[in-house]
């Protein structure tokens, strides 16, 4: 039976949950699915400080999992670490923006990103910059909420999240993208007020991990997720716990002092 681990890269109970959900309506049948998040760290992702020390907190799930695994997802939309994840994972890993951007491809000839705070649209637009998608990219728009007021106030999200993609479509959108793991509960209802496809990114990046898994097609090693070239790992106690000088070395497989 194939098992996945979904990673959820920040802390947050409720978030957690809600990407659980999703994940198990996908992963059935011969599928076993974990979904776990981060040990420590940051409730929600909202800046480049957070992604950057929500990638560190997720190394224990990456290299350390108690049991194996044939794929795992990284279920936060800015792909915090997912470069790095690529080279030292063992098993094919992906993150759920670059599922969701990649399938939008497939439907439409430009996409609109929804994201949370007005600062995210920034760091939504350096994420297609990165992925080299300018020219299939209409732009991102902001609801101008906390990841973590979503369902506080779901009525007020719902009606954000339609005014933000009508905005979306006359900057010449015509597929959306909710560019947020914490909106995946929102999907269906959302879908229902729009007259173009909606992408829910936890479910577009639990189905490409499954069909990747299935072909048995793995992230290649040969160029840029080439794996690190061996390191000495000097002086770790004076920074990390136990548990992460025994897990940093295994991204190396050298000694460390």
């Amino acid at each position: 039976m194939p098992r996945a681990l979904v990673i959820n890269p920040n802390t947050s109970p409720t978030m957690t949950t809600e990407i659980e959900a999703t994940a198990q309506r996908v992963f059935t049948g011969d599928w076993d699915c974990v979904v776990h998040h981060a040990p420590s760290g940051p409730e929600s992702l909202e800046s480049w400080f957070d992604y950057h020390l929500a990638t560190v907190c997720v190394l224990p799930l990456v290299l350390q999992s108690p049991q194996p695994y044939d794929g795992m997802l990284l279920a936060c939309f800015g792909d915090p670490g997912i470069f790095a994840f690529k080279e030292i994972a063992s098993v094919p890993l992906i993150g759920i923006a670059e599922a969701s951007m990649s399938l939008a491809l497939l439907l439409g000839g430009k996409f609109g990103i929804l994201a949370g705070m007005r600062r995210a649209v920034e760091l939504m637009d350096s994420m297609v910059r990165t992925y080299g998608l300018e020219a299939r990219y209409a732009g991102c728009e902001s609801l101008d909420m906390r990841v973590l007021s979503f369902d506080v106030e779901p009525e007020r999200t719902l009606e954000t999240l339609v005014a933000c993609a009508q905005r979306l479509r006359a900057r010449g959108a015509d597929v959306i993208l909710l560019g947020c793991a914490g909106l995946t509960a929102f999907v269906g209802r959302f879908q229902e007020r729009m007259a173009m496809p909606v992408i829910d990114p936890v479910e577009a990046g639990c189905r490409i991990l499954k069909t990747l898994v299935e072909q048995s097609l793995e992230v290649s090693h040969a160029g840029i997720y080439t794996r690190p070239a061996p390191q000495r790992l000097n002086n770790l106690s004076e920074l990390f716990s136990e548990r992460m000088q025994s897990v940093l070395p295994k991204a190396y497989g050298e000694p460390s002092d």
